[in-house]
């Protein structure tokens, strides 16, 4: 596994927790992708933290960074809303599940999507 050194991991803005959303990814630039499972664990304005499930070996999750994720989360209030994120791995490292805990960078998100993290953020919504 590719782990940076306890510096780099400095929060640029806070992160607030989600009680381990249910969702699923998929690696969009990997056409061998398949949708997985994962949890969101964390979310701010400029990243989301998961943790991915399966992950088959530790060689494969190091392979993981600098690629583009998409994941869809299912609100458990019902399947009418759910939210899709995006982001480029920038760290794994293991997790507290037994899969592999990832951070994602936004990239390139519109002013819209911007203020849409910010109310998840100022709301702390717990799903």
């Amino acid at each position: 596994m590719q782990e940076r050194p306890d510096t780099e991991f400095r929060r640029r803005v806070p992160r607030i927790a989600t009680t381990s959303w249910s969702g699923r990814y998929i690696v969009e630039d990997d056409p061998e992708s398949e949708w997985m499972e994962c949890r969101v664990l964390d979310i701010s304005v400029l990243g989301v933290g998961l943790e991915l499930f399966p992950i088959d070996s530790d060689d494969d999750s190091g392979q993981l960074v600098g690629h583009r994720l998409v994941i869809q989360v299912q609100a458990p209030v019902g399947e009418s809303i759910s939210v899709r994120l995006m982001g480029t791995v920038k760290n794994v490292a293991s997790g507290a599940q037994g899969g592999i805990r990832t951070g994602l960078e936004f990239v390139g998100l519109s002013e819209t999507e911007q203020a849409v993290v910010r109310v998840i953020e100022q709301l702390q919504v717990v799903w």
